[in-house]
């Protein structure tokens, strides 16, 4: 019997070990594209230089989308289409802004104007007023005073110097932390101020505040957002669906912002020139998704299903370098090294390029209710038990160091076998955590397996949605070594035995 069994194993061993082979084999010849020819660079030029800010329903993010379906085509892939998901509604237009102090003294300021507001009648000077009121009735006081001003808040706490780096990786214990249920809270963001900087009129929602100044005759307000000279700049959601536009808001770097409050609480007079020209669009009312395929070589698994996916609109301060066109473009690179290897998937592997998620993960939801689970039946569609995985890229330019597991146990010894050939890579730990705030969810919320990456904390925090999100915020080495272990993840993902177990 001893003998029998030992002849089993050295039997047994050499298939295994091809297996193995095989196996790292594939991966190297992911990672030799990855490394070696990598398109990253010229993919970020063309998405953020070339194209700009992608802000949903505008020409730029229209225009950004067709060229990213055009690049797939370029790659080989199968059944590359640009599909609607559905209409976004109007979009938002800056023609025109200029923006400075002139008195005590003349400076250009740092500001932008936040999406789906207004415009100044031309260019227009006015002195600054500040508005301290918690209530309606203080709100009342100001009847009749603010025709023709500029509004800002005031500043009740001073910004703390920070001695803080801006960019960090993770710490060996944190991720070890992660690795368990315990929830890592993220260091305070240096970037910004640790305590509020907004005054008692938080207690008036700004809605209320803005429709009194707009009836009041205001000419802008100021927003106290950002700071170091970056200014973190969004927009109304449901602008999309307005019909005119109200007021300028203008969100302005902290420094600006708190500098003209000092000077007006002491008694001095500042006064400031605009010039605001928005506009809301309807050329671009339809909202788009691009999808794009590398077919399943096996016959039986071929019409399953490994998603990868980014969104590809932005906000507006920016060129929405790091929210998200590395996303866009690591996608893209995964689909060209997956491609360009050779290599064939037994199950078929589909890119997703969403739109109009910083709206509200418009275009993946529309998609998922479509195609996979319609919420609003509760019933499945032909694509539910196809999907085996969708992995979601969009917290930034880090490098991978695991992956989020949304709770689901059962997946923790498949990542672990899926990791061992990248371990020198620095990705070996898994997290319980079901991080938010992507297209990931839209797959989470009806029960498919939708996964977002541990990466290291590369300026995320006070970058995106800000004026510096741009080119040079991409960490070209850190996406590298991204988009090979996202190609890996999938690739493994695509000939694993079974669909991944869901919850």
């Amino acid at each position: 019997m001893k003998r029998f069994l030992i002849g089993l194993f050295l039997i047994a061993t050499p298939i295994f070990g091809f297996s193995q082979v095989e196996v790292y084999s594939d991966i190297q010849k992911i990672r030799t594209q990855g490394f070696d020819s990598s398109r990253l660079r010229e993919y970020a030029i063309y998405l953020t230089d070339l194209f700009g800010p992608r802000l949903s329903g505008t020409e730029a993010c229209h225009k950004a989308t067709e060229w990213t379906a055009n690049t797939l085509k370029s790659i080989g892939l199968a059944n590359v289409e640009m599909k609607p998901w559905g209409e976004f509604g109007k979009g938002w237009q800056m023609e025109k802004f200029y923006i400075a102090q002139t008195t005590p003294y003349y400076q250009p300021l740092v500001a932008v104007p936040r999406a789906w507001t207004g415009s100044t009648n031309g260019l227009v000077k006015a002195s600054v007023e500040i508005v301290r009121a918690s209530t309606m009735k203080e709100l009342q006081l100001y009847k009749g005073k603010l025709n023709g001003k500029i509004i800002i808040q005031p500043v009740e706490e001073e910004l703390e110097v920070t001695f803080e780096s801006y960019a960090k990786r993770f710490t060996e214990e944190e991720l070890v932390k992660m690795m368990g249920l315990q929830e890592v809270k993220p260091d305070p963001d240096p970037f910004y101020p640790k305590k509020s900087l907004s005054s008692r009129t938080d207690e008036l929602p700004f809605s209320v505040l803005k429709d009194f100044f707009e009836k009041e005759g205001a000419i802008a307000v100021l927003s106290n957002s950002g700071s170091w000279g970056v200014v973190r700049s969004y927009g109304d959601r449901k602008g999309r669906l307005a019909d005119s536009l109200g007021i300028p808001i203008i969100d302005m770097t902290y420094e600006h912002y708190a500098r003209m409050a000092r000077l007006i609480d002491r008694g001095f007079q500042v006064e400031m020139e605009l010039d605001v020209r928005n506009r809301l669009i309807s050329d671009f009312s339809t909202g788009y998704n691009v999808f794009a395929e590398i077919p399943g070589s096996d016959k039986k698994l071929k019409d399953e299903i490994v998603m990868l996916g980014a969104h590809i609109d932005s906000w507006h301060a920016g060129t929405g370098a790091n929210d998200n066109a590395s996303g866009v473009i690591l996608c893209m690179e995964v689909m060209r090294i997956l491609k360009a290897s050779g290599l064939k998937p037994k199950r078929t592997i589909r890119i997703a390029i969403w739109g109009s998620e910083e709206q509200g993960l418009l275009g993946s939801r529309s998609w998922v209710s479509e195609n996979v689970f319609d919420r609003e039946t509760a019933k499945p569609k032909k694509e539910f038990n196809k999907i085996s995985a969708y992995y979601n890229f969009d917290y930034g330019t880090g490098r991978i160091r695991g992956i989020y597991l949304n709770n689901n146990l059962a997946l923790k010894p498949i990542f672990q076998q899926f990791f061992e050939s990248l371990t020198d890579l620095g990705v070996q730990y898994t997290s319980m955590r079901s991080p938010g705030g992507s297209d990931h969810l839209s797959f989470n919320s009806v029960g498919i397996p939708g996964f977002a990456f541990i990466q290291d904390r590369i300026e995320y925090g006070r970058g995106y949605h800000t004026n510096m999100d741009t080119f040079e915020r991409i960490h070209l080495g850190d996406l590298k070594q991204a988009a090979v272990v996202v190609a890996a993840l999938v690739y493994q993902t695509a000939n694993y035995p079974t669909l991944l177990p869901r919850k």
